[in-house]
């Protein structure tokens, strides 16, 4: 802007002059002015585009989705969260050195609120914590060799998200006869099942915990399953129902950093 200003005030002083040929001159100067600075900012770009794809990338996840996009700073360390397309799917990727990712509080929040955000927009399967790649290359061919596994898995959870539920028994109460914690547990799932397209139950990592379960939900019943767990709160008062989500769906789909390139895989 200041060098725009400058031209034109010695536009001005040679048109008091009558010097109207180096006027002429300058006003076609200034007019080339805005393409130029275009140009440069363009070569800039491409230039930092291509040092981009020399750098490390920490994968969060794949999407159905073939364009590039920036979803802003969002990532690990304030990172960009951007895609890197191939055919009709995307890595959901931010530069990050390679083998500095420690499975910390802080990196594991930030890992999880950008699959959150993403999930706002777009179907995900997820990838494990700390996935990273040493450049995009490299991405790009593993990306081509795992297509069809993640367009499988993207099939399998698309439009869904994952919710949990956890059973746990009041501190004054203990079930005499086991049977009647199994029938508990199974009339649970059974009201769940209903508004829910695949559940997982897993362990069991407390006495008073008699219920660890996932379950794969479309978005559009999140609500309705919300208010199935609370009347399942309302009929047994003995347990604690510990709703959580949505979520990832980790426990159904997922992607792997193996010996063999990506492993996108159903569970």
């Amino acid at each position: 802007m200041p060098k725009i200003n400058e031209k034109l005030t010695d536009s001005d002083k040679n048109f008091d002059s009558a010097d109207y040929e180096k006027a002429i001159k300058l006003s076609g100067e200034i007019e080339e002015l805005p393409e130029k600075a275009r140009l440069e900012a363009s070569k800039k770009a491409e230039e930092e585009k291509e040092k981009r794809k020399e750098e490390a990338k920490y994968f969060y996840c794949i999407i159905p989705f073939s364009k590039d996009v920036s979803f802003g700073n969002i990532g690990m360390n304030n990172c960009e969260v951007y895609t890197i397309p191939y055919r009709d799917v995307a890595a959901v990727v931010s530069d990050y050195p390679m083998n500095d990712c420690e499975l910390t509080d802080d990196n594991t929040r930030g890992h999880a609120a950008v699959l959150r955000q993403v999930m706002e927009e777009y179907t995900v399967v997820p990838a494990e914590f700390g996935a990273t790649i040493k450049n995009e290359r490299i991405l790009g061919r593993l990306l081509k060799e795992a297509y069809y596994a993640a367009r499988e898995c993207l099939r399998l959870v698309d439009n869904k998200v994952e919710l949990g539920l956890k059973a746990v028994l009041n501190e004054n109460f203990t079930f005499v006869d086991p049977k009647k914690k199994e029938e508990c547990v199974s009339d649970i799932l059974a009201s769940l099942e209903t508004i829910t397209k695949q559940a997982t139950t897993g362990d069991l990592f407390s006495d008073r915990l008699i219920l660890n379960a996932s379950f794969l939900v479309d978005k559009e019943a999140a609500d309705a399953f919300s208010e199935k767990v609370s009347e399942l709160q309302e009929k047994y008062h003995m347990l604690k129902l510990l709703y959580s989500g949505p979520w990832a769906p980790y426990n159904f789909v997922s992607i792997k950093i193996g010996p063999k390139g990506i492993e996108a895989s159903k569970k």
